[in-house]
């Protein structure tokens, strides 16, 4: 029992992504306390809302079969997993049959951020304690991953996490467009919402740094950062890349709508106000993102986008569709993201 249990450990602080300590962490529950149905939830706040996502979840149907289930928005939490998260305390309930559901809280930085849900039989004490032991395992070493992917000054996803970040959303649409070639055999197709990338970069940021010191440029990339996170969706990948340039991955929308929500953000960062300077503008250029699309192409398809918003101006979007077959950028032209 010793070794297993050890072994489970090791094998938990082996992996090194999010994904893939959820789904050890949610194997090696059912292994050693065993359950009908385990769970993680995430909830993100964005835009003034609670958004709750059961990130992956793990039903037993018999002695050798198992059922997983990854990421679904949950539009109706239940109050018990409500109560969970905005206490950060273990809440516990038995039916008249003896079934126990048990919500034990995930927190990052102090702060609740999710939940593990476990269905079995009573739990032991001894049980209890195991389980509680494997959760603030896997809050531990989410605290070192959470560290290792976030940029230090701004908090959002860095440059190194992006190629993994958007290989799984470009293999999610590969899925996704095979299902829905199969369901659409024979009908009449319709143009379907695709995902976005978006690249970002702060007009003459340069002049900002020079003329009121690399303090004052951090504190405008901070509070732009925040208020990225407070605008777009918590589900939207958010990177910094380095210095002034961002990029942004969207979940599938149709282009009406991300041609509006990044003309609002424009509109926002102009009112918005920064320390010491009296105006601060951004150029965004954006691109498809197909389901059989190289990662890089996409980044490049962007930074081109972005390139002709600034030439023709600044402070505002362009997409690289409008100037895809016309478009040269001039050699030695140094504006955009270092691809390499």
């Amino acid at each position: 029992m010793q070794e297993e249990l050890l072994h489970s450990v090791v094998k938990l602080t082996k992996t090194r992504d999010v994904d893939s300590l959820e789904s050890s962490l949610l194997s090696t529950i059912h292994e050693f306390i065993g359950c009908q149905k385990v769970s993680i939830y995430k909830s993100t706040s964005g835009r003034g809302e609670l958004t709750v996502e059961c990130s992956l979840s793990l039903e037993v149907l018999d002695d050798k079969q198992y059922y997983w289930e990854e990421s679904e928005r949950i539009l109706s939490p239940s109050s018990e997993l409500l109560s969970c998260l905005h206490s950060a305390c273990i809440i516990a309930i038995q039916d008249q049959h003896g079934v126990e559901r048990r919500w034990i809280p995930i927190t990052l930085s102090d702060k609740p951020i999710g939940a593990i849900a476990i269905v079995s039989e009573s739990l032991s004490s001894a049980d209890q304690v195991l389980l509680n032991a494997f959760c603030c395992i896997y809050e531990n070493y989410l605290t070192i991953l959470h560290e290792n992917e976030r940029d230090k000054l701004t908090g959002l996803l860095n440059r190194q996490t992006f190629d993994k970040k958007l290989k799984q959303l470009i293999e999610k649409q590969v899925v996704k467009h095979h299902k829905t070639i199969k369901a659409n055999k024979g009908r009449k197709q319709h143009e379907e919402a695709m995902s976005w990338l978006a690249m970002l970069d702060i007009d003459h940021f340069k002049q900002v740094n020079d003329n009121y010191g690399h303090v004052c440029g951090d504190e405008v990339l901070l509070i732009l950062a925040q208020t990225m996170e407070h605008f777009f969706n918590p589900t939207d990948l958010l990177f910094r890349f380095g210095g002034e340039e961002f990029v942004l991955v969207f979940e599938p929308v149709k282009f009406e709508e991300i041609e509006r929500l990044l003309n609002e953000f424009v509109a926002l960062v102009r009112r918005t106000k920064f320390p010491f300077v009296d105006k601060l503008t951004v150029s965004i250029g954006i691109a498809k993102v197909g389901p059989y699309d190289f990662p890089i192409h996409v980044l490049e398809n962007a930074d081109r986008a972005l390139y002709a918003a600034k030439e023709s101006g600044r402070d505002q979007i362009c997409f690289f569709e409008s100037i895809a077959g016309d478009y040269t950028r001039p050699k030695g032209d140094d504006d955009g993201v270092d691809l390499f």
